[in-house]
């Protein structure tokens, strides 16, 4: 696992208009026969929604302060919906059903907003997919969704300022400006993005993610080494066949011998 946002103010600010998945991961939950396990649940940005819709929901992420800002929002949260989520601190590389640190198996596992390009390897992908195996019960689902390679976007200029935005930073009341510089490491696979957060008095914020990146046949090999098979995949939440210059990939899948 690579480094993430440290800071859940900086995580709420730059991703709270990606609703889109939203709707989809609680539609599907919401079907299933029983309790979900969240992959890099972080600090709640699916999880809440779940809970609030009856769904119970066990999240695990590797980040203890997105965790604590996850628990830091339940409070706010009527008794009924807090009850339904479980919180479990981890690496979704290490996932086990069983023993002390088990977390049971489930109907449904999700793996939503592109957190499987923060394995580095395929060696990792296949970890948390035989992770992913042991916590599915018979006949369970795994949902998730991943970027495809985008041959424009790693042609920018690292240098060159893309995406400006500007925020209220509810620490302070001040504006934040944003803004972000991305390169790609083709001998690595590696999308290098990073968000920068400009103060008024001059302080600024960086946040450096490392995306690896897949093509689906590289994917679909590892869903097939790891035991699964896709039922259904689209080009995006709204359903979209995958065309063949897709930048989105959301698959549904379950176990070979389901």
């Amino acid at each position: 696992m690579d480094d993430a946002y440290s800071e859940p103010v900086l995580y709420d600010l730059e991703y709270a208009d990606h609703t889109e998945d939203i709707h989809y991961y609680v539609k599907m939950a919401m079907s299933a026969p029983g309790p979900v396990l969240e992959l890099a649940c972080g600090n709640g940005r699916i999880t809440l929604p779940l809970a609030r819709a009856g769904v119970k929901v066990t999240g695990i992420d590797i980040s203890r302060p997105m965790l604590d800002d996850l628990a830091d929002k339940l409070t706010d949260e009527p008794p009924a919906v807090q009850k339904r989520v479980q919180i479990a601190h981890g690496d979704f590389c290490s996932l086990e059903a069983e023993g002390e640190n088990g977390l049971g198996t489930f109907p449904l596992v999700l793996l939503p907003f592109n957190a499987i390009h923060h394995c580095m390897t395929n060696e990792a992908v296949l970890d948390l997919l035989h992770g992913v195996r042991r916590c599915m019960a018979p006949g369970a689902l795994f949902a998730m969704d991943c970027f495809l390679p985008d041959p424009e976007l790693y042609d920018r200029d690292p240098n060159e300022r893309h995406e400006p935005r500007s925020f209220h930073d509810p620490r302070t009341g001040d504006v934040l400006t944003s803004w972000e510089r991305s390169w790609y490491d083709r001998d690595a696979l590696v999308h290098h993005v990073i968000y920068s957060y400009l103060h008024r008095d001059g302080h600024q914020e960086d946040v450096h993610l490392h995306l690896r990146m897949f093509e689906r046949a590289e994917l679909r090999s590892l869903f097939q080494q790891a035991g699964l098979k896709i039922l259904n995949q689209s080009g995006g939440f709204d359903g979209r066949k995958v065309a063949s210059d897709a930048l989105k990939w959301v698959v549904l899948l379950t176990t070979q011998e389901a």
